[in-house]
């Protein structure tokens, strides 16, 4: 997951929907981002009969090509990339971990449940206000969902898991009607609800040993494009700024109301909300249905956002790795973020 060399950090996220990418100088004990790139690529469209569509594998790797020349411009030594959600579960994702390397020099790895759920719960934690306590990470791609708990007594992660629907795949399946409707909706949040509950079932024995009685112990954080948006949203933010929505709380009042706003609004009307990303007017409903179930079947009234997640853990584990330190989920490293 990474290659040598000299020169600053960089990570790399092949998501569902989105191929992402940060790289980083190291000062002291700080990571300093100097480049975020984020492409829209929708590796998960039309993922039929366990294969990923030819279009869908050239979005992807025209973006890889565009990222190479950034990194080869930063001078970037040590690279850690990642594939998750739809290239985890994609019959011919062989196939193109050797293409993106022969075309690119990038090496990738696909990662199991569990390292996308532990990285991802490492990035959220490195940029939180509030680092102690207990916690549920979620993080809602667009191929799958993941979630890891965290509990102060423990070192590391206590219990993880990963439910077969994201924001994409959800959106293909029940929410693709331009508006959907109410009734669409309704079919969405019962089959995520049944997919949130399985996994649910595992955690009362988990929290127990941990010595908590109850999910409302919990600090809820979630995490990825739908999460963020949906700050962004909620902050009517003209221009995306990351730092900005590090802590920033959701109730689920507010979020249902948006749900219920999304599944009658049609997609021209979407492009319109200040603070949704373009691209991801026609998943971000699918999104939505999904952490709204979460924080029900968690039996939370709110939720914390963060920006970071996946791609800052990745790059938080090779400069730990790089560096001898140790790789546990909390860091000792900190992030300058660029405050203006």
């Amino acid at each position: 997951m990474n290659q040598s060399g000299s020169g600053h950090f960089a990570a790399i996220d092949i998501g569902s929907h989105t191929t992402r990418m940060i790289v980083a100088r190291i000062d002291g004990g700080e990571l300093v981002p100097v480049c975020n790139e984020r492409r829209v690529t929708r590796l998960a469209r039309n993922f039929r009969n366990g294969e990923l569509a030819p279009p869908a594998v050239d979005r992807t790797l025209e973006a890889l090509s565009d990222y190479r020349s950034l990194l080869d411009r930063h001078k970037v030594g040590r690279i850690a990339c990642g594939a998750t959600g739809v290239a985890r579960r994609a019959l011919n994702s062989a196939d193109l971990i050797p293409k993106i390397a022969g075309e690119t020099g990038i090496s990738i790895s696909v990662l199991s449940e569990q390292e996308e759920a532990f990285f991802s719960a490492k990035g959220m934690l490195s940029v939180l206000p509030e680092k102690e306590g207990d916690f549920l990470f979620f993080d809602v791609g667009g191929g799958s969902t993941e979630f890891l708990l965290a509990c102060l007594e423990e070192d590391g992660p206590v219990w993880s898991a990963s439910i077969p629907v994201g924001a994409a795949v959800l959106t293909e399946m029940f929410l693709s009607d331009d508006p959907p409707g109410i009734e669409a909706v309704g079919k969405a949040s019962f089959a995520v609800r049944e997919k949130v509950k399985a996994a649910r079932e595992q955690m009362p024995t988990k929290l127990a040993a941990c010595g908590k009685a109850s999910f409302q112990s919990l600090k809820l954080v979630g995490t990825a494009g739908t999460v963020t948006t949906l700050a962004a949203m909620f902050l009517q933010m003209d221009e995306y700024t990351p730092y900005r929505v590090n802590g920033q709380v959701l109730s689920r009042e507010w979020l249902s109301g948006t749900v219920a706003g999304l599944a009658q609004m049609p997609l021209f009307s979407r492009r319109l909300i200040p603070g949704l990303e373009p691209g991801r007017e026609d998943i971000i409903l699918g999104g939505a249905v999904i952490v709204d179930e979460i924080i029900a079947c968690y039996e939370q009234s709110s939720f914390i956002v963060t920006d970071a997640g996946l791609l800052e853990g990745l790059l938080l584990d090779i400069v730990e790795k790089e560096r001898g330190l140790a790789r546990g989920l909390r860091t000792g490293l900190t992030w300058r973020l660029k405050k203006e």
